[in-house]
């Protein structure tokens, strides 16, 4: 593999999504803030949830839609003249823009579980429903990639965005209900159960699975340009 076009391939990247990165840490810094300061209020909860969901996954498909850009905008067939395989391409876009993305899902998710622990406010029976909803968010971005770089269509990157923003609907709203989950999110203590792992489990293979498969149809592909 050349690892410096690769390097460089993904230095590109974050360098031009270095402002959108700044204002995504911004505004979910400021959420936080309006949580921890809403004093547990319910409503600030519910809004703050789905401001750094939206957040999240408006940064993910940004990130990933950069291969659909440089196709549509008669790019990719420049880069390609560069001493780099197909595969190495799709290598610097898939893992650049999923490190890139997990420094502000990193960031948020600790901010999350630093609001709730360090505020006498909120429950602590609230963190692992917030640790499976972020990692849900991480394998819906990573859905969003997945289809991003293997179609190269900006149509089908939409609706993987659109089905992803529905699916993560569905989750938390499935999430509440199982038992063991919704009937400890209002204790005191944190309670991490056996469906708790289950879930965890299965949303990280499925990540595994669509990282696996991305790279996979794109080993198969003749026509690079």
């Amino acid at each position: 593999m050349n690892t410096a076009i690769v390097c460089r391939l993904i230095y590109k990247d974050w360098y031009l999504s270095r402002a959108m990165i700044i204002a995504s840490l911004l505004v979910g810094g400021a959420t936080l803030a309006a949580m921890a300061a809403a004093k547990g209020a319910q409503l600030a909860i519910i809004l703050g949830i789905i401001v750094m969901a939206t957040v999240l996954i408006g940064v993910g498909a940004i990130l990933t839609s950069t291969m659909v850009n440089e196709r549509k905008q008669q790019t990719l067939p420049f880069v390609m003249t560069l001493p780099i395989s197909y595969l190495e391409y799709t290598t610097s876009k898939l893992i650049g823009s999923l490190l890139l993305f997990l420094v502000v899902w990193i960031a948020m998710l600790l901010g999350m579980i630093a609001v709730i622990l360090g505020t006498p406010w909120f429950p602590h029976g609230l963190i692992p429903f917030v640790i499976l909803m972020s990692v849900e968010v991480l394998a819906t971005t990573c859905l969003i990639a997945a289809v991003s770089v293997t179609t190269e269509s900006q149509g089908w990157m939409i609706g993987a965005a659109q089905f992803g923003g529905l699916g993560l609907n569905a989750v938390g709203w499935s999430i509440v209900r199982l038992h063991g989950i919704g009937s400890s999110m209002t204790g005191r203590q944190i309670s991490w159960t056996p469906t708790a792992t289950i879930i965890l489990a299965v949303e990280l293979a499925a990540i595994a699975v669509m990282i696996g498969v991305t790279f996979y149809v794109q080993s198969r592909k003749r026509d690079f340009v």
